[in-house]
């Protein structure tokens, strides 16, 4: 009995010793992040001379460093000195002392600083672009208390309204970090650019864009085919998380305040599955087909016989001529990449339904009771017809029954007849695009190039998401390019800018991955893993909805598609 009892006594003692060398190693661990991040960070700043002689013009050093664990917000902590390596220590050692585990490692150096009143701070935001600030906010001279770019349309306290900023938010914000409250907003803000570097892996770190409006703190990419199929393998998982067991996906956040979105629309449903398909098409990641699959038989049951060879999708009561467009481009689009013939019936029925409702002139009833088939409205938007023209066409190309090419080249017809060019929708290029593979007329083409005629200028300009653009680009392009390689003669060809298509299409291309959130920008929102991975749309309070993913990446599906092909223009160039 002694000896079991002096072997309990012994172990008992041991085991504070165990967990102190436990929290010993795991401090050194921690610290050895810490140390490792901050290397591969400050060795780029050391690298950039541009941004260093922009410190030393400031005449002072002021620094930011925010880390996340990957799954809570970033904590971001700061500091103001005369010399940049003091700077740089003292905010590295605010930061150690959180005790966060640094998955994400952001270091932010202040470059540029304007003084503006308040008065003109609103007047300037005052019924803005929404998330166009792109510069930090500090409320004294001394940067003692301040807010990166990213903290300050991240928590929304900015209203793009009124102009206005939260100073309840604000001073949550500083409540946390320790730092002083305000008791209003001072009559004098100061304005300041930063240039970022930003590390989530043990090895790499990058320089972050510092340019204007939205290439302003996230990385910098090659666009190319590879970089399309890294998106898709990203934005794919994003959305096949969203997908619940019952095929229904989680329609959108709020990301600001963790907000759910509210209603559902099972026409942007069978969009979101369509381009799924497509993402898959691209990545060839098969861990997606279940979710395809569930996401198909949700639409399934939302589709409605009216009898055993005429189908509609069922909008809430009403039934859609667009709801079918787009259901068949999931539907058939899912026959050519998965080579599955199991929804051919389906995609008949569908079809009948959209002839069900176009009229003798090649127009299309837009909706019709679900009770009685009555007209619920006749027309609501030029995307249903668009929608509906293109998937009659793509079913024409998957069965091969006249019937739909004839019903499809009667819609582009009566487009042709009621000006829809000057519409710009990349449905319509969508459909003149899948037409003249069938039917290479001259004035199909030419419409097809109307549609975007002096509207690729626009688009060149836009500084907003207009996510819809690039697949109106990519789908005119790829007509364009048939156009010239068929040797048609097109009356609106020589009057035609091919150069400035292409230029508008790479562009969208490129100025998209700015609505991309990766690690970098999700660290400053309230739940990270919520918008990492997915396109935002800041113009709308970082709205994430499944619709703007199928718009972003669609535009980026046809990229990947064409991209040999845009090259060899542009190259030709040169």
């Amino acid at each position: 009995m002694k000896k079991i009892l002096s072997l309990v006594l012994a172990l008992v003692m041991l085991i504070p010793c165990i967990n102190i060398n436990a929290y010993a190693d795991a401090v050194t661990t921690l610290d050895a992040k810490y140390e490792r991040k901050m290397k591969l960070v400050s060795e780029l700043l050391m690298k950039d001379e541009k941004t260093l002689k922009k410190v030393e013009e400031l005449d002072r050093a002021v620094v930011y460093i925010s880390v996340s664990n990957g799954r809570q917000q970033a904590v971001t902590v700061s500091s103001s000195m005369k010399n940049i390596d003091n700077a740089l220590d003292a905010t590295f050692e605010k930061a150690r002392k959180t005790d966060i585990s640094p998955l994400w490692f952001k270091l932010d150096v202040v470059t540029e600083v304007e003084e503006i009143s308040y008065a003109d701070f609103t007047g300037k935001y005052k019924e803005g672009v929404g998330g166009s600030l792109r510069q930090g906010i500090s409320f004294n001279n001394y940067f003692g208390r301040s807010l990166l770019e990213a903290q300050i349309n991240s928590n929304g306290i900015l209203s793009y309204e009124t102009g206005e900023l939260d100073l309840k938010k604000i001073n949550s914000i500083f409540s946390a970090s320790g730092k002083k409250l305000l008791s209003s907003i001072p009559e004098t803000l100061y304005l300041f650019k930063a240039q970022g570097y930003f590390s989530d892996t043990v090895s790499d770190a990058y320089k972050l864009y510092s340019g204007r409006y939205a290439e302003y703190g996230t990385r910098k990419h090659d666009i190319d085919r590879y970089a399309m199929v890294e998106l898709a393998e990203n934005a794919s998982k994003y959305l096949a998380k969203m997908c619940g067991p019952d095929g229904k996906f989680v329609y959108g956040y709020y990301p600001i305040d963790n907000e759910e979105l509210e209603g559902y629309n099972i026409i942007r449903h069978a969009g979101t599955v369509w381009n799924l398909i497509l993402q898959y098409d691209m990545t060839g990641d098969r861990t997606l087909i279940p979710a395809i699959e569930r996401a198909l038989k949700y639409l399934e049951k939302n589709i409605h016989y009216k009898d055993a060879k005429t189908a509609f999708l069922n909008d809430r009561g009403t039934l859609n001529v667009g709801g079918n467009g787009i259901s068949l481009l999931a539907y058939v689009s899912y026959a050519e990449i998965m080579n599955s013939r199991k929804f051919d019936k389906l995609i008949a029925a569908l079809c009948n339904g959209i002839m069900y409702l176009q009229k003798e002139d090649g127009s299309f009833i837009h909706t019709i009771y679900k009770s009685d088939y009555s007209v619920h409205k006749e027309y609501i938007t030029v995307f249903y017809d668009g929608e509906a023209t293109y998937g009659l066409l793509r079913a024409y190309g998957l069965l091969g029954n006249p019937k739909y090419l004839t019903a499809g080249e009667k819609a582009c017809d009566y487009f042709i007849a009621n000006n829809y060019e000057t519409l710009n929708s990349h449905w319509i290029a969508y459909s003149f695009n899948e037409v003249t593979k069938f039917s290479p007329k001259a004035e199909y083409f030419s419409f097809g190039l109307k549609n975007v005629h002096g509207y690729t200028d626009k688009v060149n300009r836009t500084v907003t998401a207009a996510h819809t653009t690039c697949e109106t680009m990519g789908a005119t392009f790829e007509l364009y390019d048939r156009l010239l390689k068929s040797g048609i003669e097109c009356e609106m060809l020589e009057e035609f800018d091919g150069n400035l298509l292409i230029e508008a299409f790479e562009k969208r291309v490129k100025y998209g991955f700015n609505y991309f959130v990766q690690p970098e920008q999700a660290m400053y929102f309230k739940n990270p893993q919520l918008v990492l991975n997915s396109f935002v749309v800041r113009e709308d309070n970082y709205r994430i909805r499944i619709d703007d993913i199928q718009h972003f990446m669609g535009g980026y599906y046809l990229y990947y598609k064409n991209y040999k092909t845009v090259k060899s223009y542009t190259e030709n160039q040169q």
